[in-house]
């Protein structure tokens, strides 16, 4: 983004209330704080055009602290935008908002609103932002807001809950249920964030790549076990186990739901208003996602490597066996 922005003779400003930890070629970084009342001073003397707001913690349990900075953030942000004039404004949200359940279209547009379960503090957040730029674009037509409603997102150094939820020794499933499930290569993330800051796009836009696969398919491609689990069992049983300890959540990164109904995204104003056309597909994005994990296990954990090891060994036995068999066989049917 910076590099598009640098062709267009942009300068590019970074904000944060942390420093940062390495050098982005093309960003000037300025110490910050997004709620600080004097942020429109700010963004009047840089002569700030168009802002990328990306700061979201994706938490499953609500705290006072998490919600400040999600939703009161991104609310400050927005007003202080308005304050100094700033010309568009662009945020990455989630198809988490339409939450997943069986009296969804087969294709969810953007119109259906947010009906995603708040059982999950990210959720809830989520839909509250998408509440507030509803509303503040009614109150502010002349500036352009844009939300681009993200798939599960896959990625090098990527923490989306899918992510985490593929990151488990083995993935919870629901037995008797394949849901289907949309994605996003964190390549394409950036891409389509760029493309929404050099164009002009008033409103929502789902964003995945094509096509929905479903659940177990998506397991087998990224190479992570199933662990399938009675659908009453593990939702109520995570439930108690939610209010004894937080470390349970551990166990559900998905909402249950999303385990069992599919939750699609129409992508047609991707395609005709956007413009925009991933370039990596879920196929692609699940095996490299699942590639790179274990290249980071291998690496990371002693265990694993001695399993990975032994296993390589008894597939290379086993395939040597399998080739002197055929070996004996052409042999014996050359002599008949």
């Amino acid at each position: 983004m910076a590099r598009l922005a640098s062709q267009a003779g942009a300068r590019v400003l970074g904000i944060d209330r942390k420093p940062m930890t390495r050098p982005f070629a093309g960003v000037e970084f300025i110490a910050a704080d997004i709620r600080n009342p004097l942020l429109p001073r700010l963004f009047e003397q840089e002569g700030v055009d168009a802002i990328l707001h990306c700061a979201f913690q994706w938490r499953q349990q609500p705290s006072e602290e998490v919600f400040d900075s999600n939703v009161l953030g991104a609310m400050h942000l927005l007003e202080a935008a308005a304050q100094a004039g700033v010309r568009k404004v662009v945020w990455p949200s989630s198809t988490f908002i339409y939450g997943a359940s069986p009296d969804h279209p087969a294709f969810i547009p953007e119109e259906a609103g947010c009906r995603g379960q708040p059982h999950y503090a990210y959720v809830q957040q989520l839909r509250e932002i998408e509440t507030f730029m509803a509303g503040f674009r009614r109150q502010y037509p002349q500036m352009i807001l844009t939300s681009l409603r993200f798939a599960h997102i896959l990625g090098e150094g990527v923490a989306s809950p899918m992510a985490r939820y593929l990151a488990l020794p083995a993935a919870p499933v629901l037995l008797g249920f394949d849901p289907l499930l949309q994605f996003i290569h964190a390549e394409d993330v950036t891409r389509a964030l760029g493309h929404a800051l050099v164009q002009d796009l008033h409103g929502a836009f789902n964003v995945a790549a094509p096509a929905p696969l479903p659940l177990l398919k998506a397991l087998a491609l990224a190479g992570i076990p199933p662990a399938p689990l009675p659908h009453a069992l593990a939702s109520r049983g995570w439930a108690w186990l939610r209010r004894l300890s937080p470390e349970a959540d551990r166990i559900a990164p998905l909402p249950w739901d999303f385990l069992r109904f599919s939750c699609v995204a129409d992508t047609t104003r991707m395609q005709t208003e956007m413009r925009f056309q991933p370039r990596h597909g879920p196929e692609h994005t699940l095996a490299a996602f699942g590639q790179a994990l274990r290249r980071r296990r291998y690496a990371a954990s002693p265990s694993y490597r001695l399993a990975a090891n032994r296993l390589t060994d008894a597939l290379h036995l086993g395939r040597k066996a399998q080739a002197r068999l055929a070996t004996v066989a052409k042999h014996r049917s050359a002599h008949v």
